[in-house]
């Protein structure tokens, strides 16, 4: 069962996605600086959040390496946003941008099978990609955070 989020959450959240829509990569360090909060209560946080599936930290570092649509590594999805460029995990949130922004988009990605490059977007409202184009989906979606790095 998921942690219960508090108001603090909802503020991290956002700070998050405010930042990596801006094209900025969040570190914990700027977190903690933005919001003046203390190592545990961030840390709390970002385990409340990731338990929520809201976010996903590195094992590694602890920072946040996705806060759904954005990705803080580069993937196989550029999307570009007016004036700059940000990384989706998948062809999913990519389209996710546009909607999480409210704004026109576009994306490449390489095809998986054949490497030709693919564009698709979103412009007014409206989704756009080669009539040829399909998304394949290799793991069911009750099973992606069984491993979301994977998926």
């Amino acid at each position: 069962m998921s942690a219960a989020l508090i108001p603090l959450d909802f503020v991290v959240r956002r700070h998050l996605l405010t930042a990596f829509a801006s094209g900025a990569t969040p570190t914990r360090g700027l977190v903690l600086q933005a919001l003046a909060l203390d190592y545990a209560q961030l840390s709390a946080s970002y385990a409340r959040l990731a338990e929520a599936h809201v976010v996903v930290l590195d094992s590694g570092t602890g920072e946040v390496s996705m806060a759904m649509p954005f990705s803080a590594v580069p993937t196989a999805f550029r999307v570009v946003v007016g004036d700059h460029a940000v990384w989706a995990t998948c062809a999913w949130d990519a389209f996710g941008i546009a909607a999480a922004l409210d704004q026109d988009v576009s994306f490449t990605t390489p095809c998986p099978a054949s490497g030709a490059v693919i564009a698709g977007g979103v412009r007014r409202g409206v989704a756009f990609a080669p009539l040829t184009t399909v998304a394949y989906v290799g793991v069911p979606a009750s099973r992606w955070w069984d491993d979301i790095d994977f998926t």
